[in-house]
């Protein structure tokens, strides 16, 4: 049976499930992952304006209260909204590519150090699904994202949602309870699909 390293893993989305930890906070967070860039009117955060470019960027806006938010979000094209009738974390994805993810698991011993080779088809597998956004489930806790679309992805406002240039942390701390951190880890169609090939390659070697 093959072994891969830590780097191998890193590169798939591990579709298991994993512990997740803390209380929700009342409002919600809205992580906003755009190709171009955004200004955000400070005195309306409920206003993005995006101009659309190549450059990837991120901001995070956070509403108090249990209202519903409706987000506008206005560029050369025109106006958009979004409503956020929960409190809990959301995804919005103004980039020009569909964003695909998932919890990441840490088990209670950290991240694995190895994974056989059964192990790797499924992610494999797996991950060639939700590019396909055929196995998106809040069950599993795996998303798909078109561009121009806003997600749920946790009640759990204090979450992190980590894009994709963002790695994930090698170690982390449980909370008070013994918790792992509640952690999900997106990436871009593209990103997937490049290193899914390397991915294949590796294992037929």
């Amino acid at each position: 049976m093959k072994l891969f390293s830590i780097l191998t893993v890193c590169l798939a989305i591990v579709f298991f499930t994993a512990c997740s930890g803390g209380g929700s906070k009342a409002g919600k967070t809205l992580v906003v992952m755009s190709s171009g860039k955004m200004q955000i009117d400070k005195t309306k955060p409920e206003t993005i304006g995006f101009e659309p470019g190549n450059q990837h960027n991120e901001e995070i806006l956070t509403y108090s209260g249990d209202a519903k938010v409706t987000v506008t979000v206005k560029s050369p094209t025109g106006d958009k909204t979004y409503e956020l009738p929960e409190n809990g974390i959301y995804l919005l994805n103004l980039k020009k590519d569909t964003l695909i993810g998932g919890i990441v698991n840490f088990g209670n011993a950290g991240m694995p150090t190895s994974i056989s080779t059964e192990q790797l088809e499924h992610i494999i597998d797996s991950t060639q699904k939700l590019m396909l956004g055929q196995n998106a489930s809040d069950a599993n806790k795996t998303y798909f994202l078109a561009p121009g679309s806003v997600k749920k992805v946790s009640a759990n406002e204090s979450a992190r949602i980590l894009g994709p240039y963002n790695a994930i942390p090698y170690k982390v701390e449980a909370d008070k309870d013994g918790n792992a951190p509640e952690f999900y880890k997106f990436f871009t169609n593209a990103q997937k699909r490049e290193s899914l090939g390397d991915l294949i390659k590796r294992l037929h070697k």
